[in-house]
């Protein structure tokens, strides 16, 4: 398992890719599920108050542009494996 940026309860957040517009901030993320014992890629939105991330429990909805820069930002940032890099590469 890679460095921890944040643990909780129920994850360690491992890697994340993120893009941001005002307040409101998309994430993709490497994640270590501890119930389940394994890493699993997570997306997510974020609202950003007084210098502060609050997870809204709400889907991620993104422009094709908007989600190629979050795919960007994530790969350049070690969220995704050379394996899945590489099948992406593949089938791409």
């Amino acid at each position: 398992m890679d460095k921890a940026l944040k643990t909780t309860k129920y994850c360690t957040l491992l890697a994340q890719g993120i893009t941001q517009e005002g307040e409101d901030i998309s994430a993709v993320e490497k994640i270590f599920i501890k119930s389940l014992n394994r890493e699993e890629i997570r997306f997510a939105w974020y609202k950003e108050k007084s210098g502060t991330r609050y997870f809204q429990p709400r889907p991620l909805d993104l422009t094709e542009d908007e989600l190629f820069d979050l795919l960007k930002d994530g790969i350049d940032n070690g969220v995704f494996s050379e394996k899945f890099r590489g099948n992406l590469k593949k089938y791409l």
